[in-house]
C-alpha cells in the first residue's frame, strides 16, 4: 500500500462516523417531509369530500329552523 492509499483510508475510515450520520439526518428529514406532505394532502382531500355536504347541512338546518314553531 502506498503512502496516498494508506492516507487515503486513514481519512474514510475518520469520516465514515460522520458520513452515517450526516445519511441517518437526511433519512430522517425526508421520512419528516413526507409525513407534512402526507398530512396536508389528507386535510385537502377531507376538505373536498366535505364541501358537497355543507350545502346539503344547510339545507336540513333551513327545514329544522322552519319546523320548530316560534312563540
Amino acid at each position: 500500500m502506498t503512502d496516498i492509499q494508506a492516507r487515503l483510508a486513514d481519512i474514510n475510515r475518520r469520516v465514515a462516523p460522520v458520513f452515517e450520520e450526516h445519511v441517518r439526518l437526511t433519512d430522517a428529514v425526508n421520512k419528516a417531509i413526507t409525513l407534512i406532505f402526507a398530512m396536508a394532502a389528507f386535510g385537502v382531500l377531507t376538505f373536498i369530500a366535505i364541501a358537497p355536504t355543507e350545502q346539503s347541512l344547510k339545507e336540513r338546518a333551513l327545514v329544522n329552523q322552519e319546523s320548530i314553531p316560534h312563540g
